[in-house]
């Protein structure tokens, strides 16, 4: 057991910066979007309780704080709209029950506040340090991969199969193929992202944005956790993905692809390509992160479920989070009576 432990709320990681990186790798399921490199890209602002035995960091928590009607709110960092998944306190390999403690009385501290974290894990250290259980909210595909990257679709179905190489060779004779983007490139995959994603309906709050997201992925590219592939042609890009590499984990986060009829099934084949690269650099497992879009079902078979765990202290925080849940109830049955 760890000796007595403080928390220290810092703006910063400074010195502590790769003991944090490290705690993120010792988490059941560790997340890109705990890795300092993402943190920093989406909220410069971003607050860290770090939980302290003397000198050593032994866990933690990232978050953004807004005030609403004067309480302090405590949210995932960065904008809502990039959905982060597989959050939690980080805490060292057998310190858990004492970071737990730690966290719960810096969240019981003085002072009015809400605790509003959506893409928490299931059975999470912070839903214990907060006393309260997270909502169910979503699931995330996830699929083990094989050793060889060539079986990674011989255990998909055999119409997916089919459909994928079909549109593989269909796209390959009209000069489209893949190829991952550098970080000088990022730039103009960025860019192509944009165009492929403007005008879809829902589309606009992420594009909006997309210069905080390309601020993360280039810091992660440059670290080595992130990448960019695109499908193209010498003269056109018909699909773009962005994805994370974290211990040993693949996670697919976004796709843009041509509505074109001419490239149908190019957001497949590139996703494809992208597990298959993956695969044969060493990842274990790919992850299709939060939502149950039927299409994620040709890719993995399993799912993780992932929370919303909102909690407050103080009584003018407790009754902020009735009215909203109020408020939300009530939304919900006008939605079920509408014609």
């Amino acid at each position: 057991m760890p000796g007595p432990l403080s928390v220290e709320d810092r703006a910063q990681l400074g010195e502590l910066r790769p003991a944090w990186d490290a705690l993120v790798l010792d988490q059941p399921v560790p997340s890109p979007f705990q890795r300092s490199w993402w943190v920093e890209g989406v909220a410069p602002d971003a607050t860290y309780a770090l939980v302290l035995e003397g000198d050593r960091l032994v866990g933690g928590l990232a978050l953004e704080a807004h005030r609403v009607a004067g309480v302090r709110r405590w949210v995932a960092p960065g904008p809502k709209v990039l959905c982060p998944d597989h959050l939690d306190a980080l805490a060292a390999p057998g310190s858990e029950d004492a970071v737990v403690d730690a966290l719960g009385a810096w969240f019981a501290g003085p002072g009015q506040r809400v605790l509003d974290v959506r893409g928490v894990v299931a059975d999470s250290l912070l839903s214990r340090a907060a006393g309260t259980e997270a909502e169910h909210a979503d699931v995330a595909p996830f699929q083990p991969l094989p050793a060889a990257p060539e079986t990674y679709l011989g255990g998909r179905s055999a119409n997916f199969r089919r459909s994928v190489r079909r549109a593989e060779r269909r796209l390959a004779a009209a000069g489209i193929g893949h190829r991952r983007v550098p970080l000088t490139d990022l730039p103009a995959a960025f860019d192509a992202f944009a165009t492929l994603q403007r005008g879809r309906d829902g589309r606009g709050p992420l594009v909006a944005e997309l210069p905080t997201l390309a601020r993360a992925l280039t810091s992660g590219v440059a670290a080595g956790e992130a990448r960019v592939d695109v499908l193209a042609s010498a003269a056109d890009v018909v699909a773009v993905s962005f994805a994370f590499v974290v211990a040993g984990r693949l996670s697919l986060y976004q796709v843009a692809r041509s509505l074109d009829g001419a490239h149908d099934g190019a957001g497949n084949v590139l996703l494809v390509a992208v597990i298959e690269d993956a695969l044969a650099a060493g990842c274990r497992e790919v992850d299709l992160l939060r939502g149950d879009e039927g299409y994620k079902s040709s890719f993995a078979d399993q799912v993780r479920a992932v929370g919303r765990l909102r909690a407050a202290h103080g009584g003018v925080a407790r009754a902020q989070l009735a009215a909203e849940d109020t408020a939300r109830r009530v939304s919900a049955r006008l939605r079920s009576r509408a014609p």
